[in-house]
């Protein structure tokens, strides 16, 4: 009987253990759910935020850029106007001094042209006078001749 009463009281004992065991089964496949659970809204949570620190950078990044960008459009702005006001005074100064060697060269030429006037009418009334004294010689020896031609 001993082996009779443990028999079917160990079959209870064994029952109320494996019923037991099942009970620590399901408690603890529910805190590992709840525990995946929270894990994975702090995950979420922690992704989300740093998703929004990205996104932060991100924009401060482009601000950024923005910012240096108008800089340095402003800046290459203030070269080419520079370089626009530098190219103008060169090309005024050049016009300058074409206009004051087209200049220099006028007078050179009318210099040139009033000696050659001056060589050419020189020239001129050297001739004149040679002619006229040839003529005049030429009058003489005509005369002469004249006078020759009469007394012979």
């Amino acid at each position: 009987m001993g082996n009779s009463m443990n028999g079917p009281g160990n079959n209870v004992d064994e029952i109320r253990y494996r019923s037991y065991l099942t009970q620590m089964e399901r408690d603890q496949d529910a805190t590992i759910r709840e525990k995946e659970d929270t894990h994975r809204e702090k995950l979420g949570k922690v992704i989300e935020t740093q998703n929004k620190q990205l996104e932060e950078i991100r924009r401060d990044f482009d601000v950024k850029i923005s910012s240096e960008a108008e800089i340095l459009e402003r800046k290459l702005g203030q070269v080419r106007e520079q370089n626009q006001e530098l190219l103008t005074r060169e090309q005024m100064a050049g016009e300058q001094e074409a206009a004051k060697v087209h200049s220099q060269y006028t007078q050179r030429i009318e210099q040139e042209k009033r000696t050659g006037d001056e060589q050419i009418l020189k020239l001129q009334a050297y001739y004149k006078k040679a002619s006229d004294e040839l003529n005049h010689q030429f009058e003489k020896e005509k005369q002469k001749l004249n006078q020759k031609g009469k007394v012979t």
